[in-house]
């Protein structure tokens, strides 16, 4: 057979926020697909050299809060913008710590351009400034989101055009 079915089904985990389906993971690329529940906020995460991670993400159904930032320029504040289906896919270069808050019940994908490696991962803590913004609404946070390390920076609207070229 030229192109062989993938015989595999896929790994799912999940608690009370939501859950994750491992769809397909080579030690070069994953593809996942998420569901969260409103209220739930996932990050900011990136992986570290030699695990590094390009992610290409979408929403499928619902409507997140995307952040970015580059943890390593302390003159980079954290980025956000509003994203639904209709904006398809949006590239989030390696450089760079994602997470996202979901305003609403929200099926998410992503693209990994690299394997996922739990050790090479960085998570950094933002709740107190996306609680401020978000005007005092609680966030569902994992206890990995909420013992990663305080990020101190302000929160700033990203232009359309800011939004799609910084994060490639």
């Amino acid at each position: 057979m030229l192109f062989p079915r993938l015989e595999t089904a896929p790994i799912t985990l999940g608690d009370d926020r939501g859950k994750v389906e491992i769809l397909y993971e080579t030690d070069r690329v994953v593809l996942k697909r998420s569901s969260s529940s409103a209220g739930v906020f996932r990050g900011l995460h990136r992986q570290v050299a030699p695990h590094l991670q390009d992610k290409i993400i979408r929403v499928i159904s619902g409507r997140i809060i995307d952040f970015v930032t580059d943890p390593d320029d302390p003159e980079d504040p954290i980025w956000h913008s509003e994203i639904g289906p209709e904006d398809g896919w949006v590239h989030i270069a390696a450089k760079y710590a994602h997470g996202f808050y979901a305003l609403e019940d929200v099926v998410f994908e992503y693209f990994c351009e690299g394997g996922y490696m739990e050790s090479a991962e960085e998570s950094w803590y933002i709740a107190p400034q996306v609680t401020e913004m978000l005007g005092g609404r609680p966030l569902l946070l994992s206890d990995k989101d909420q013992h990663g390390t305080p990020l101190p920076r302000p929160l700033k609207q990203a232009p359309d055009h800011v939004r799609r070229k910084d994060a490639e």
